[in-house]
């Protein structure tokens, strides 16, 4: 009979590539994620799906770069990527011009639905007991809420949050299972990176982008 407890992983994809980047580890953003989050499992546990949330870049380039690797992903059945959307935004900010303070309006993109999507699978995936332990890879503190209707709803229930390089929250900490930072762990990124050439189905060839070697 197999015992063995079942676990989901779940991406804040956007908060997730924000600490690669501040951390300069772009030549790690070519992931496998099944592989990766495999790597934290201990051996009583089995990993049912890697739940990816994110949105399409507004960026032409970059969202190329996103689809070879969602592409890439997808071969593996346990990689399911889930879409937000990105909006404009402006907002006005006062900012200091030659001693004198300015207002000024600033553009800016918002990633939207992801967050609310994450932490509403979180939950479902508990109630249908989908999974005994839920792995988090994010340091977004609006994720809190959903922790704390997790514990309330089943509190033998594991949640175990691996913060991305260079980001933290305490009230995430405060309220996890068990929360570590993934700066300590650069040797399961090198561990899972996908192969520079991949083959598709159709015969296609996707190639790491030379921006992510």
């Amino acid at each position: 009979m197999d015992n063995k407890r079942k676990v989901i992983a779940y991406f804040d994809g956007f908060n997730y590539y924000e600490g690669l980047r501040s951390k300069k580890w772009k030549h790690y953003y070519w992931q496998d994620f099944v592989r990766f989050s495999e790597l934290f499992l201990k051996k009583n546990q089995t990993l049912e799906f890697v739940r990816y949330f994110t949105a399409i870049q507004d960026d032409k380039d970059k969202a190329d770069r996103q689809d070879l690797l969602f592409q890439a992903n997808k071969l593996n059945h346990k990689f399911l990527c889930f879409f937000g959307e990105f909006k404009r935004r402006n907002r006005w900010k006062r900012v200091n011009i030659c001693g004198k303070k300015h207002s000024v309006n600033i553009n800016f993109w918002e990633e939207k639905k992801t967050d609310v999507a994450l932490a509403c699978y979180m939950i479902r995936d508990v109630v249908l007991n989908k999974c005994d332990v839920s792995i988090l890879f994010c340091a977004d503190g609006d994720l809190t809420p959903s922790i704390e209707v997790i514990k309330e709803l089943k509190p033998t229930h594991k949640i175990i949050v691996f913060f991305p390089p260079s980001l933290f929250s305490y009230d995430i900490k405060n309220n996890a299972t068990k929360a570590y930072k993934l700066d300590n762990y650069e040797h399961h990124f090198k561990n899972s990176l996908l192969p520079n050439e991949i083959t598709l189905p159709d015969g296609f060839v996707i190639k790491r982008p030379d921006k992510w070697k």
